[in-house]
């Protein structure tokens, strides 16, 4: 990685396209860890269902 241009908002840098797709793939997995999170921390504070209450509550999704 080379940095070509910095100021105080933005840094331009260079990098390889397969360093760039590793950078793309650790950020989507970044996202989805974070989405899990919020889903587990959801779940925990939800009233407990039956499985008829649950499988209404994903089709009413």
């Amino acid at each position: 990685m080379h940095v070509i241009e910095q100021n105080t908002r933005n840094i331009t840098v260079r990098l390889s396209n397969s360093r760039w797709s590793r950078l793309m793939e650790l950020e989507n997995a970044y996202r989805m860890a974070k989405a899990i999170v919020r889903a587990k921390k959801e779940c925990e504070i939800a009233p407990s269902m039956s499985k008829d209450e649950a499988l209404k509550f994903i089709e009413s999704l």
